[in-house]
């Protein structure tokens, strides 16, 4: 505290010598003097550039290819193949849920190296996290379950 104090009235004394010695200072607000006035900038003399005019089309060109020698077989047509449709992925939540998002990303993290499934928290509500594994059908849920039983050891219902 008397450091501050001592700080304070050095500074004050320092303020009210240089005001002493070289007087107050006037302050005025700061005018740029001109020297000369401006010169007009000369405009240069151009002809105004007419829009352009769009190209005119040209016309398709008809190229006939000829036709293949009767001793050439016809080029089979190409086959393309239906690929189904990716069947929609549904969650299965599979273990108790979690009071904290953090809680379940830590689980899933560990499930994830162990097993090689991929999961997801669901968020149900604020303080309720559920932690799920996508599936196919009801085949794909056991599979999953007895999957995740034989690496973890944890005993997991239906599994």
């Amino acid at each position: 505290m008397i450091r501050l104090m001592g700080i304070l009235t050095g500074s004050a004394l320092a303020v009210a010598l240089l005001i002493v010695t070289l007087g107050i200072p006037q302050l005025e607000p700061h005018q740029p003097q001109l020297t000369a006035p401006p010169e007009p900038v000369a405009q240069p003399d151009f002809a105004p550039v007419p829009a352009p005019q769009p190209a005119p089309q040209p016309e398709p060109v008809v190229v006939e290819l000829p036709e293949a020698p009767p001793d050439v077989p016809p080029e089979p047509a190409m086959v393309v193949e239906e690929t189904p449709l990716p069947i929609e992925q549904q969650w299965y939540a599979f273990w108790s849920p979690f009071r904290s998002k953090v809680a379940a990303d830590g689980f899933v993290s560990q499930l994830q190296r162990t097993t090689g499934l991929d999961y997801r928290v669901v968020r149900l509500k604020p303080g309720v996290y559920e932690v799920a594994f996508a599936y196919s059908d009801d085949s794909d849920i056991q599979d999953k379950l007895a999957q995740i039983s034989s690496a973890t050891g944890l005993e997991l219902p239906g599994g």
